[in-house]
This record gives structure tokens, C-alpha cells and sequence, in this order.
């Protein structure tokens, strides 16, 4: 059999704004984990609960938690949603997951990346690495899969072939120190069936990712896009932010399009739970059929970001849930699910 090419075999990374079948949530996992979460942990599980049970309103929602926490999460997430056991050490599917793909006939298929645990930087992550396929087997997707270090929250797509990514995380030594950047947008390009890959700077200070797309940018639609920002007073961060922007403004689509972009401002937090790594940001968001679902961190920017919100997805309502204490982990309800489209596959 030869070797898959999206491209060539006909199959795309939907946009996260297309119709959806399921949303996949990761549990956290207190065990080896404890410099995460702490004696906050059991809160964290609450917050979890509370974003499976509000995404099972908008469309089918299914918790992947470790063995040793399924029951625990199912007594927490009640009726309305799934859980399906697995041996995960860790909640953050986006990163360890599959990537869901979508062929022209209604296949549903799975890219698998190799997972490394953001750099080697916990242990043992043999669950996580193995998710992406418990994942996608359980979907009834095809499996490709890729010698490439990668995780889903480096990148956002469009669904029309372009794609965008940061140079702080994919270009990190701790990733894929063999290839070099052409050698990485060419995988991008065969796993993903895209064709234009923007690069921004990212953020070298953010030490939990190495500076993760899905805290900077994001796609909102064909030629729009969603831009994390920052106050002067928020020191080099405001500067790291403008920079990404900046790139952002130079930068065009597949089709050589110029974006639109929308400004979504940061929380301005007092209270970090003690984390080093708090994940103060509105923009680790998801979409579900019908709405848009992010933090709101009780400082007087949520309505200004469910304001944004509401600009950038007209038509969907606006979730701010009461879950800062999910951020403690390094991120957010974004860096912990993976959307399946809405495509022909059998059922879980």
C-alpha cells in the first residue's frame, strides 16, 4: 500500500467552526500529576464535570478518563455524557489524541502523531502516547499515523488548506531535533491535506508548551482570525503578544488573502492558585454546534471578551463557565478536547 498523503487521498483537517459529531474531554489524573493539580484536585474534577455536562447540551461529549478514575468521573458528569476508560495519565487530548480528519466520500479518519509529553517534560505519558489510537479505534476511524513529535494544540486549520503554527514550540529542539522546518511543513502538509502553513513567533516564555497556537491565534472563519492580546502593564508578554499579531497582519491565506483580525483582551488575574503555569487566557476556547465555550475568571474582562466572542461567532451563544481553577494545569478547556466531525464512521 503506498504511503498516505491527505492530499492525494482526499482527505482534510476540518475547521473547528464545521459541523461536529462529538467532543472528546480528557479527566484529569491526580497520580504523578501532583505538581499540577495539588489540593486543588478535586475542584479541578468539579470544573471538568461541569464543562462535559454544558458541551453534552450542544452535541454528543465523551470523557476519556485513566482506569482508576472512570467511575469517579462518570458519578460527576452524570447521564448526559459518555466515558470511556482508558490509560491516559493525562487529561490534555488535544495534545495526545488524534487529529480527526474527513475524506470527500464521508470516511472519518485519524492522524496519529507521536507524543512526547510536551518535551519529555512528564512521567511515564505510555497512556498518552497510546490515546490517539484508543481514541480513533473507538471512533471507527482509519489510523495514519506519523513519525513526527506533534500536538494538536500547536496548530489551527482552516479546512480551505491553510494552516498556522509557531516556531516556540514546533521548532523546539525538544520536539523533532532531526528535522528541520521543511521537512516539518512537508509532514504537515501529508498528514494534515493542507498546502500553506504560517508561521508566528510563538512564546519562548511559556514554559509548559513552549508557546502552544491555541494560546495566541486562532482561526474564526475564511479570513478571520482571533488574536490573543495583551495591556502594556502585563510587561513582555504584551510584547511577545504584539508580535504574533504583528505577524499575523503580514501574513496571508491559502488563496494569498489578507485576515481580518479581531482583538480578544487577557483576564487580569490576582489569583493563581499558586501555579507557576496558570493558564490565564480566553483563548484556549472550543466551539460546539451552537456555541462557543471558554473561561470566565470573575475580573471585569469577561464581558468584554464574551463581547468578542459574540463578534467573532455570530449566530452561536456565548458559555463563559466558572472553571479558573482548570487553568492551574498549564491550560485550558481547549489544550483538554478534540472535536470529531460530523461525518459517516460507526458508533462508539
Amino acid at each position: 500500500m503506498s504511503r498516505f498523503d491527505a492530499r492525494n487521498q482526499r482527505y482534510r483537517m476540518p475547521a473547528e467552526w464545521e459541523t461536529m459529531a462529538t467532543t472528546w474531554l480528557g479527566w484529569p489524573v491526580l497520580k504523578d500529576r501532583e505538581m499540577l493539580w495539588g489540593d486543588h484536585y478535586q475542584r479541578v474534577c468539579e470544573e471538568f464535570a461541569l464543562v462535559a455536562r454544558t458541551i453534552a447540551r450542544y452535541q454528543r461529549c465523551i470523557v476519556t478518563a485513566h482506569h482508576s478514575q472512570a467511575d469517579t468521573a462518570r458519578a460527576l458528569v452524570g447521564d448526559t455524557v459518555e466515558v470511556l476508560a482508558v490509560a491516559a495519565e493525562d487529561n490534555w487530548v488535544r495534545d495526545c489524541g488524534p487529529i480527526f480528519l474527513q475524506g470527500d466520500q464521508g470516511q472519518l479518519g485519524a492522524a496519529v502523531f507521536r507524543f512526547n509529553s510536551w518535551g519529555e517534560k512528564y512521567q511515564p505519558y505510555d497512556g498518552c502516547q497510546q490515546l490517539g489510537q484508543d481514541i480513533a479505534r473507538a471512533a471507527g476511524a482509519q489510523i495514519f499515523n506519523s513519525h513526527m513529535v506533534l500536538e494538536g494544540g500547536a496548530f489551527y486549520v482552516d479546512g480551505q488548506g491553510t494552516l498556522v503554527t509557531t516556531e516556540s514550540c514546533l521548532l523546539h529542539p525538544n520536539r523533532n531535533p532531526h528535522m528541520n522546518r521543511a521537512e516539518i511543513e512537508a509532514e504537515l502538509r501529508r498528514m494534515l491535506g493542507v498546502e500553506k502553513i504560517i508561521w508566528l513567533p510563538g512564546n519562548p516564555d511559556e514554559v509548559e508548551t513552549n508557546g502552544h497556537v491555541d494560546g495566541i491565534a486562532s482561526f474564526i472563519a475564511p479570513g478571520k482570525m482571533l488574536c490573543q492580546t495583551a495591556s502594556p502593564d502585563q510587561g513582555e508578554y504584551f510584547h511577545v503578544m504584539r508580535e504574533n499579531r504583528r505577524a499575523l497582519e503580514l501574513a496571508t491565506d491559502v488563496t494569498g488573502r489578507r485576515f481580518d483580525l479581531l482583538d480578544l483582551p487577557s483576564p487580569i488575574v490576582t489569583e493563581r492558585y499558586g501555579s507557576e503555569r496558570y493558564c490565564d487566557c480566553y483563548a484556549n476556547y472550543i466551539l460546539v454546534n451552537g456555541a462557543v465555550i471558554s473561561t470566565a475568571f470573575g475580573v471585569e474582562q469577561d464581558r468584554a471578551a464574551s463581547d468578542v466572542f459574540a463578534q467573532a461567532f455570530p449566530g452561536r451563544r456565548v458559555e463563559l463557565l466558572p472553571i479558573p481553577t482548570l487553568s492551574i494545569g498549564g491550560g485550558s478547556i481547549h489544550c483538554s478536547t478534540q472535536q470529531q466531525p460530523a461525518v459517516t464512521a460507526p458508533s462508539v
